[in-house]
This record gives structure tokens, C-alpha cells and sequence, in this order.
């Protein structure tokens, strides 16, 4: 069952996102366990790890930005959905915060359901540890998990992908179109010719990517500050993970 967090000072605000939410869920025939929380204090105080969190960004004391940040510290998985009166704070909020998206008040039912069609789905792919399929040049499935894909290739008209069990070449498939297809599981577009896998992203070596099974992709010099920044992202989160694991399991010590 997923986790949903809606943290909001306006308990009106609060209780409307909370019904739509319950709506999207008699609709879809899925349940959620949903909790609410009047300001980010009372969120980060407590020991609820949401996969979705709906924020509202004003806030009184520590608002949405900060117990965004905080949050991503925490829990770097969690999907953020921003809700606000203003569009303008939108950009504040993705500049300071990886967020999953926004809602502008009045929130309409569609278009929670709309967000949260696609939250949804990708807090499963993350569960559920997901597969995706291709079509093979032999007119073959191939069903993949995603986290064994090291990166894809356009070679000579075909798509080549680099697994951990194999390589595959798909011919029907263009390569920009795998690039919007890999990004909700953590791939980009490293080079005209390369979309990989930056959990598999050993080191950078000048203008190239080593990837964990050794294999050297081309990293384009335009492309080398975004690439960069989002592998300091996960070497960040992965590190705040860790540290969170340690905690948790030195609190149970204390208990025990």
C-alpha cells in the first residue's frame, strides 16, 4: 500500500486534497494510506516516510521549501507535489527542490488526477522494482529490470542495450524517444548517441562515463554539467540513505 503525506497549515486545503485523493483511489480500485499534518514541523517530527507528499509551500515558521529540503535529506525516494496560490513560487520550488510536480489552488479534481496518475505509477516502478520491454530486430520481446540496463546505444540505425546479463539490438526504436522513456528510472541522455543508467555510472573520466562493468560511453561537453550535477544528486542521497539506515538501526539497539 502506498504512503501519502499532506502537509498544509489550512485544514480546508488539507481535507480537499485528502477527499480527492480518496476519490483517485475508489476510481482506480487502489487503496492509500494517507496522512495529514498542519505544518512541516509536525511532518518532520514524526516518523511517517511517505512515497507521495503534497506541500503546500506557504507556510507559517518553516515553510515548503525547507521541509522540502529536509525531506529529500531524509527520504531522497519520495515524490514531491507541490500546492500553492501562486504560480510564480512554482519556479522557486523546482529550483531549490527536486520536485515531482505542482498544483495551483484551487486544486481541480482533474488535476490531481492527473498528477497523481503519474506519481502513482512511478512510486510502483520503484516498488515493485520494474520491467520494460522491447521489441528485438528478431521480433522478439524482450523484458528487462530496469536497474540490471547499464545504457543504450543507436549504432548503424539500431538501438543496442547493454545489460548486465547481455546486449540486445532493437531496430524499431529511436534513440531520443528511449531517453523520455528512461527518465522517470533515473537515465539520461549522456551524448547524441548514449542514454544511460546513472545508478551504473562508476566515475567520469574526462569526456567519457566509466560504467560499473568497465565500459567507457561518450559524455558530450554540453551535457557534462547537467550530467555531473545529477550524479553528485545520487551520490548525496545514497550517502543520506545509508546514514539513515545507521540511525534507525542504532535506535532499535537502544531499544532492544
Amino acid at each position: 500500500m502506498l504512503k501519502i503525506a499532506v502537509c498544509d497549515d489550512e485544514g480546508s486545503d488539507r481535507e480537499k486534497v485528502c477527499e480527492l485523493i480518496r476519490q483517485f483511489g475508489r476510481k482506480d480500485t487502489r487503496e492509500f494510506d494517507i496522512q495529514q499534518f498542519e505544518s512541516g514541523e509536525q511532518f518532520l517530527g514524526s516518523d511517517y516516510e511517505p512515497d507521495i507528499l503534497f506541500l503546500d509551500i506557504v507556510m507559517y515558521e518553516k515553510d515548503g521549501i525547507q521541509t522540502g529540503a529536509e525531506m529529500k535529506r531524509r527520504h531522497p525516494d519520495a515524490l514531491i507535489i507541490y500546492t500553492t496560490n501562486f504560480n510564480e513560487q512554482m519556479s522557486t520550488a523546482f529550483n531549490h527542490i527536486h520536485a515531482f510536480g505542482y498544483l495551483v489552488k484551487p486544486i481541480s479534481e482533474d488535476d490531481l488526477f492527473r498528477i497523481l496518475t503519474d506519481a502513482v505509477q512511478q512510486a510502483v516502478n520503484r516498488e515493485k522494482g520494474c520491467c520494460v520491454t522491447f521489441l528485438t530486430e528478431n521480433n522478439t520481446i524482450a523484458e528487462l529490470p530496469v536497474k540490471d540496463i547499464l545504457y543504450f546505444e543507436y549504432l548503424s540505425r539500431k538501438i543496442r542495450i547493454v545489460t548486465w546479463d547481455g546486449t540486445y539490438l532493437c531496430a524499431s526504436e529511436k534513440i531520443g524517444r528511449i531517453a523520455e522513456k528512461m527518465k522517470p528510472y533515473g537515465f539520461i541522455m549522456s551524448h547524441q548517441s548514449f542514454v544511460v543508467n546513472l545508478y551504473q555510472v562508476e566515475s567520469i573520466d574526462r569526456q567519457m562515463l566509466v560504467m560499473k562493468n568497465g565500459e567507457r560511453v561518450y559524455l558530450a561537453q554540453k551535457r557534462a554539467s547537467s550530467v555531473r550535477k545529477q550524479l553528485m544528486q545520487l551520490a548525496e542521497e545514497s550517502l543520506n540513505k545509508t546514514q539513515r539506515v545507521r540511525r534507525q538501526a542504532s535506535r532499535k539497539g537502544d531499544t532492544a
